[in-house]
């Protein structure tokens, strides 16, 4: 492609820093602009860049493959998986992720926001990431899977081995604590798997074992699958999406003022939050087959960036997008699109509106203590955040 433009590792906007979340996206967009193909040494793959573009690839899974994550801690779960078997394994998780389903843990996140939220009670100030947001996913999870808070700090280290493994499977330094943590985290998931197949309940757990149950493919080993994918893509994640939130709020204070005197303005917020400072910065992709991006030929075998963040500030899908519009009802790609969209959006979305309630309603004269630091790569995970959220909270 001898019109590729190529961006030197040390160049890449990857690998800048910026104090407000929104500049990375802006930069990627114009690059965009600037440039018809681009190929970033820092992430090794061509960068795809504008939103009909990498919303085209998203849904073309029979050529933009996610096939590569058949190494490592993912090969058993859905996101390495095209076809018969994804269409299968995403079958039974709509089941335990279906609408009534999501009300019933609506009903047990709200009490378990309040309780991690409440250890910020009195205090004056507070490192958001830290105290709390690191704590809450795991927390619920523990209480919708029915499971003993006391795996929570175990549970969460776990996570983060297994995560940064898969982030890197062929690097021998975080690929034997990732197995070994894997090891554990699967066989700890297979003896509550076993056990709860005797009388499943109405816990998460239970909704995993009786979907796999009514579809006739039940084993242990499928739906300690299921549980472990839940926990590895469900926590960093939502730590990094709680942390995006409410950091895009603070640093727009027009929205922070208007959200805490009107609470049905909340779910716009999270909305906004999400395109405006995604922490999924985008999604590695393998071309299959000769094809076309941007009128730009590719070739099989390639491997491309969904730029995600560089879609959410294109001109042509969002009307200046720069701006945090609580207004603004284009949506987002956070949650990817297609048949690898998020199959837990739901439930994501409701920890994090639960969570902002229990914040802003404690805390309504919450502010920033001082500027904060933006960067890919923020905890040691392939997202774009912050590494710590400090705040006055009175």
């Amino acid at each position: 492609m001898a019109d590729t433009t190529v961006i030197k590792a040390g160049d890449s906007r990857f690998a800048a820093v910026s104090a407000d979340p929104s500049t990375f996206g802006r930069d990627l967009a114009a690059l965009g602009r600037a440039h018809r193909t681009v190929f970033d040494e820092h992430m090794g793959a061509l960068l795809v860049l504008r939103h009909k573009d990498v919303s085209a690839a998203l849904r073309d899974h029979g050529t933009f493959s996610t096939s590569f994550y058949g190494v490592g801690p993912m090969a058993s779960m859905m996101i390495a998986h095209g076809g018969a078997e994804h269409t299968r394994q995403r079958r039974i998780h709509n089941r335990f992720f279906s609408p009534a389903a999501s009300a019933r843990y609506a009903a047990r996140v709200v009490p378990v926001a309040e309780r991690v939220f409440a250890h910020l009670d009195g205090l004056e100030r507070a490192e958001l990431v830290d105290d709390v947001l690191a704590r809450y996913p795991m927390a619920v999870f523990l209480d919708l899977l029915g499971i003993p808070d006391e795996l929570g700090d175990q549970g969460l280290d776990w996570v983060r081995a297994i995560v940064t493994w898969a982030g890197s499977p062929m690097n021998e330094e975080v690929a034997e604590p990732g197995q070994r943590a894997f090891d554990e985290l699967r066989a700890h998931a297979a003896e509550l798997v076993a056990a709860e197949r005797e009388n499943p309940g109405h816990s998460l757990l239970g909704e995993i074992v009786r979907a796999h149950m009514d579809e006739g493919g039940f084993s242990v080993d499928a739906c300690t699958v299921a549980v472990v994918s839940l926990l590895l893509g469900g926590l960093e994640t939502t730590i990094q999406m709680l942390s995006a939130t409410i950091s895009s709020l603070l640093l727009n204070p027009d929205a922070l003022s208007s959200v805490v005197s009107d609470p049905t303005a909340r779910d716009a917020a999270v909305g906004e939050a999400f395109r405006w400072a995604n922490p999924s910065a985008g999604l590695y992709r393998l071309v299959l087959s000769d094809t076309e991006i941007g009128g730009t030929a590719v070739q099989a075998g390639q491997m491309v960036y969904l730029t995600i963040a560089a879609a959410h500030f294109d001109e042509e899908a969002y009307p200046r997008p720069e701006v945090f519009d609580l207004r603004r009802q284009s949506g987002h790609l956070g949650f990817g699109l297609g048949p690898h969209y998020c199959v837990g959006a739901p439930l994501a979305r409701i920890e994090v509106r639960a969570a902002l309630d229990a914040l802003l309603d404690r805390f309504p004269r919450i502010r920033l203590a001082h500027p904060l630091e933006f960067r890919y790569g923020a905890r040691g995970f392939v997202q774009h955040g912050t590494e710590e959220l400090p705040v006055l909270l009175s």
